[in-house]
């Protein structure tokens, strides 16, 4: 019984001292360095449902639909004002990896008179490339790929074949999508992308002017490396 208690004092005074413990490691990175398979017997599931933490760290699962359902957003208000809405704001590329990249794919409709049919959107953000000799410039940008204005090859009756997309507001890395309509000036819809070149993050906007609604619908977020 002696040599009990003085083997978990022993295991106690070590843990508190080091502060990190070690399974099959001698030399512990972390507070919990496993070096091998770990198993939660609660974590069991048939249904091979995903490991998520909850708020407060505790491990639960969720299903996957929870996950990779579409996200819906409604930016509202009829004001000339812009008003933005964050639609997705999260990790996209490296900046340390040229090859890395990121693409954001939504649905999106607008109230505006005209726009009548939802738009299927497409936001990569990759590395520039010099299309003189073809190297990396060092920085990333977003390009915009949709089916605005075209129904199987044919331009749709709301939009005029050259506006595809329309580039234009409020900077390059922006695709515009207008509606005939207006209650204080030409309705506007449009995805802004923020990149922040030193971290990898990116920020992906719904914004808006004179008109009622932008319904959009984050539909998925790929990227090519891991964050």
């Amino acid at each position: 019984m002696k040599t009990r208690l003085f083997f978990f004092a022993t295991v106690t005074l070590f843990i508190n001292i080091s502060s990190q413990v070690g399974i099959n490691t001698a030399t512990p990175s972390h507070t919990l360095d496993v070096n091998g398979q770990a198993r939660v017997r609660g974590l069991a599931n048939a249904e091979r449902k995903i490991v998520a933490a909850d708020q407060q760290g505790v491990l639960i699962l969720i299903s996957p639909e929870e996950v990779f359902s579409p996200k819906a957003l409604l930016n509202t208000s009829t004001s000339a004002a812009e008003q933005r809405l964050t639609v997705y704001e999260g990790k996209c590329f490296q900046p340390a990896d040229n090859a890395s990249a990121c693409t954001v794919s939504v649905n999106h409709y607008s109230s505006c008179a005209g726009f009548t049919r939802a738009v299927d959107t497409q936001i990569v953000v990759g590395q520039t490339i010099n299309t003189v000799n073809g190297q990396f410039l060092g920085t990333w940008s977003a390009r915009f790929i949709d089916n605005k204005g075209y129904v199987g090859g044919i331009t749709a009756a709301e939009q005029v074949a050259p506006d595809y997309p329309r580039i234009s507001y409020p900077s390059a890395n922006t695709a515009n999508y207008l509606g005939s309509g207006s209650f204080s000036g030409q309705c506007n819809a449009d995805l802004v992308t923020t990149i922040n070149q030193a971290t990898g993050d990116i920020k992906v906007e719904s914004v808006k002017r004179s008109m009622f609604a932008h319904l959009v619908y984050l539909l998925s977020i790929s990227r090519s490396k891991s964050n």
